[in-house]
């Protein structure tokens, strides 16, 4: 996996949330317009590795920007810190203010270990947890953290393996099933971390997957985990260094409807740097009072302001000249976009439906023209055949919400959505599905006739692709089923569009092939197949040849059968015991079995029983065969032979290894 620069991160998010569409910002009937609240569940990495990927502790810097970027109440958190083992289980427990996400993160934070490191047994966890204790109507999500893969050592290593890849696999299933997403983050500072397994994990769950070469990093990736989850967006007020005067000051806007909570974030290295902060009407706030909205980490503040007031806002910043300040905004809202349809004329191609939008925050219907007018509502339609896109333009303001007249471009399904952006704020609405009824497949040809000649040398199958002989004016790819067949068993089948025929087994007959649309329209071709054999004539040539081959064989046979041996065999058995007097004996007709003319009392590893000396072509050598096969002397290093070439008046060493420690010595002289 490559590394994703910072730069890239802010893109990587607008696509996942303008391509995927999170479930926060979905809603799908009256009465469902709130949303902004999450079951999320960290997934800490523990073990003693991380004293060294990560020796400043970052991670924890990164998991207190998340923790105070949440709302203050709302959200169900827990957490799950973990070596070989599993070192914290914390149940998920309600987020009711600063105090609540303190306890949860100091948990974490006092959590290490020296040991290696499971993610299968960790994620398993993470999952049950959820799973058990999860808000059912609230989605959830885990963040994973870990500098590495799966590594157990020990002397049960393979087995501890094979039962973290069982639990991996059980909380992926059950995570996909429950759709939690897994977003996890690969710490790899030393670049021996495989990211393969996270990548997995968060590809098989619909989460994201980051790479990161530096602690330092972790801050930005669990800003940017917090976009997905939550569905905001993280924007840039001001990167600069702080004047000679020794004060900065950033003004910022906050939006005129859907703010729950403002997200202050300033990033500066000087922890005596100070703070002002002053809304819209010149109130200033004090310092008691910023102190109860802030949460202070080593490189970052974040000031919290609840339902703040609409307009201009200024911050001020005091600090030592030319220290860097870089501060963004992260709002959290609870918007949402409710859109109807009325059908106008839903008769086939002239179908055309009137579409209205109304925008929710915080459950109340905004009914302000003016907001409608300055933050459009567009609607876009995909067609489901193909999932081809279509931008469908812009609603138009109407009293409290926005409208707009629709007309679907032919039969098929459709679904509509309607979509908006309120100060960097994305939304999306529910989804409308609607389905216009289509015309049936044509077939080009209602009879179609298949007339093939086989022979035995010819080829047994024929296949006919039925997706050209038939035509859908809505889809261009239509399913296919046989309804009547009187083919018998496998002599006929169809796979997708393809038509398999066995041509030596069908025989004559007819078969009724459907062609059905995606909106299960059909239509009906009848197939004829004629099959005209030759085969009977080919076999009788076959065995008349086969008649001539066997003539041949069998006078070659008679001719080799009783070809005599022409001359004298001397043979000597050698084993562990040392050698056997020599055994002579003279040549005689066909197949001579040695166990006839030598007997050795010791073991010299030749089955003498299926051993045999035959005459060759000429007297000047003669074969020993046998059904093993042995090693020769005369070979050394090759493999066993089964017909083994006996040279006039040469020794020749067989044995059954290849250091011919045991077996015997033939010697051959002809008359």
């Amino acid at each position: 996996m490559r590394r994703i620069s910072k730069p890239a991160y802010c893109l990587i998010i607008l696509v996942l949330f303008w391509i995927v569409g999170l479930p926060a910002n979905t809603v799908s009937a009256a009465g469902q317009k709130t949303q902004g609240n999450m079951n999320v569940v960290f997934v800490m990495d523990g073990s003693g590795s991380m004293a060294t990927t990560d020796r400043y502790k970052l991670r924890f810097e990164a998991m207190d920007l998340f923790l105070g970027l949440s709302t203050e109440t709302g959200n169900y958190m827990g957490a799950v810190v973990f070596d070989d083992d599993i070192l914290l289980e914390q149940d998920l427990v309600y987020i009711d203010g600063k105090k609540t996400k303190k306890n949860l993160f100091n948990k974490v934070k006092k959590t290490t270990s020296t040991g290696d490191t499971d993610i299968g047994k960790a994620i398993y966890q993470a999952v049950q947890i959820i799973e058990n204790q999860g808000q059912k109507d609230l989605p959830s999500s885990i963040i994973l953290l870990s500098d590495g893969n799966t590594d157990l050592q020990g002397k049960d290593s393979t087995q501890k393996l094979k039962e973290s890849g069982q639990k991996k696999k059980e909380a992926i299933d059950t995570a996909r099933k429950n759709g939690i997403n897994i977003h996890s983050v690969c710490l790899n500072t030393n670049g021996m971390a495989k990211p393969q397994e996270l990548q997995e994990i968060s590809d098989s769950t619909g989460g994201t997957c980051v790479e990161v070469k530096s602690a330092s990093d972790l801050k930005d990736v669990f800003n940017q985990f917090y976009n997905i989850i939550y569905s905001t967006k993280t924007v840039n007020i001001v990167k600069t260094s702080i004047p000679r005067s020794g004060e900065l000051k950033v003004p910022f806007t906050i939006p005129m409807i859907g703010v729950k909570e403002a997200n202050i974030i300033i990033n500066t290295l000087n922890p005596r740097t100070e703070y002002n902060l002053f809304n819209p009407d010149g109130y200033g706030y004090t310092n008691s009072e910023l102190k109860q909205m802030s949460v202070k980490a080593k490189t970052f503040t974040i000031i919290k302001v609840q339902k703040p007031q609409p307009g201009r806002w200024k911050l001020v910043v005091r600090g030592v000249s030319k220290d860097q300040v870089k501060v963004d905004m992260v709002c959290n809202s609870d918007l949402t976009l409710e859109l109807e349809k009325k059908a106008v004329n839903s008769q086939g191609k002239n179908s055309a439906w009137e579409l209205s939008a109304k925008i929710y925050n915080e459950g109340n219907a905004v009914s302000e023209k003016k907001v409608y007018k300055k933050y459009p509502i567009n609607v876009t339609i995909t067609r489901k055949s193909n999932g081809k896109k279509k931008n469908a333009g812009k609603m138009k303001p109407d009293g409290a919400g926005s409208r707009l007249e629709i007309k679907l471009d032919g039969y098929g399904k459709y679904e509509i959505q309607a979509s908006c952006e309120i100060d960097d704020m994305p939304v999306k609405s529910n989804i409308l599905s609607v389905n216009i009824k289509n015309s049936k497949p044509e077939w080009k040809k209602s009879h179609i006739l298949i007339d093939k000649k086989t022979g035995l040398f010819s080829k047994k199958n024929y296949n006919l692709d039925l997706s050209g002989m038939a035509s859908d004016a809505e889809d261009s790819k239509l399913d296919y089923s046989i309804k009547d067949s009187g083919f018998s068993g496998d002599s006929v089948t169809l796979d997708d569009s393809i038509l398999n025929i066995r041509l030596n087994k069908c025989g004559n007959g007819s078969l009724t092939v459907v062609a059905t649309d995606s909106q299960g329209a059909s239509a009906e071709a009848e197939i004829e197949i004629k099959v005209q054999s030759f085969e009977i004539f080919e076999i009788l040539g076959i065995v008349l040849v086969l008649a001539v081959l066997a003539l041949v064989f069998l006078v070659r046979y008679f001719i080799n059968a009783n070809r005599a041996i022409r001359g004298t065999i001397q043979i000597l058995a050698y084993g562990d015991e040392g050698t056997v007097p020599p055994v002579t004996f003279d040549g005689g007709k066909g197949k001579m079995r040695l166990s006839k003319y030598i007997t050795p009392d010791q073991d010299i590893g030749i089955n003498l029983e299926k051993c045999y000396l035959v005459a060759g072509k000429k007297d000047d050598f003669i074969y020993l065969v046998s059904g093993d096969g042995y090693y020769t002397d005369s070979k050394p290093g090759l493999n066993r032979e089964k017909k083994i070439r006996i040279t006039r008046e040469k020794d020749i060493n067989i044995s059954n290894d290849k250091e011919m420690e045991k077996g015997m010595r033939i010697f051959y002289k002809p008359y």
